[in-house]
């Protein structure tokens, strides 16, 4: 027994009538009378009475339609959930600190607007770890911040941060220093291998020189507090700053010949990807 014939016999079964059911499935009668035939032969004992102007089911067919009612019910079940299933699986999404904390929240608020039942797992991460995941096939699309490694990925610029230098308002009697007068300043930074440092230390190779800093930190939050405690001197993107900046709880300090910014990628895999992934690319 086949489910094509399992369906036909159950949908004659509802309708009481060839025609009708014939109607239903957009089948020609003498199609569904074929299928009922071959279906009773196989069983061996006729499954309908066949009335004057219905069909009513024998012992045989109602003992039948007993034990294909619920197969067909789940199956149809299973249909209905086809339709839905891209939204059951959750888009996986791996995001750099500094455009999670800035703004990605809005991106996925305008998202779930036009997919309001659509799941999304998020991890905020150092823009290294993010591209890791993506490689190992552990998240559907990475948002990195500066450099982007090589590999088979679709990218997208999605933002352009500018790096500033802050520090607390009273440290310094003036806002504008020399590069070589930054780096005699205890310096509070990211850690080794974060997209701003990296901007920077590649900035200052440039130029034949080093830095040497006294707090490292893989929080911006805690820089951010150190720096407006008078611990020295910090780099982090404006962004993340410009609350502070505009409370007066820090200042910008201009350093010459020192015009920093990071930029913001997005990286999903180079193939054909679901339309939910899609919809939240553009949103990007």
């Amino acid at each position: 027994m086949q489910y094509r014939q399992c369906f036909i016999f159950y949908t004659v079964a509802k309708e009481k009538s060839f025609t009708q059911a014939a109607t239903k499935l957009f089948m020609t009668q003498s199609a569904i009378s074929h299928a009922m035939k071959d279906l009773e032969t196989e069983a061996g004992t006729a499954l309908f009475e066949r009335l004057h102007r219905k069909i009513e089911l024998t012992a045989a067919g109602t003992a039948l339609l007993a034990t294909v009612t619920p197969l067909v019910e789940k199956f149809q079940q299973v249909e209905m959930q086809l339709q839905n299933l891209e939204q059951a699986a959750p888009l996986r999404l791996a995001s750099c600190i500094t455009y999670g904390e800035i703004t990605l929240p809005q991106v996925l608020d305008q998202f779930k607007s036009q997919l309001p039942h659509q799941k999304i797992i998020v991890q905020i991460s150092p823009a290294e770890d993010c591209y890791k995941k993506l490689s190992a096939g552990k998240v559907d699309l990475a948002i990195l911040e500066g450099r982007v490694p090589n590999g088979n990925y679709q990218q997208k610029v999605i933002a352009n941060y500018p790096l500033a230098f802050v520090a607390a308002p009273d440290l310094f009697t003036t806002a504008k220093l020399t590069l070589t007068e930054l780096l005699s300043q205890p310096l509070l930074l990211r850690e080794r291998g974060s997209a701003v440092r990296e901007t920077f230390e590649a900035f200052l190779t440039l130029k034949g020189l080093r830095c040497y800093p006294t707090w490292e930190s893989t929080d911006s939050a805690s820089l951010i507090a150190a720096t407006k405690n008078k611990m020295g001197i910090s780099l982090l993107p404006r962004p993340l700053v410009a609350r502070a900046l505009a409370k007066n709880e820090l200042a910008e300090l201009v350093v010459t010949q020192a015009k920093l910014h990071n930029q913001i990628t997005a990286l999903r895999p180079n193939r054909n990807n679901p339309s939910a992934l899609e919809k939240l690319w553009t949103c990007l």
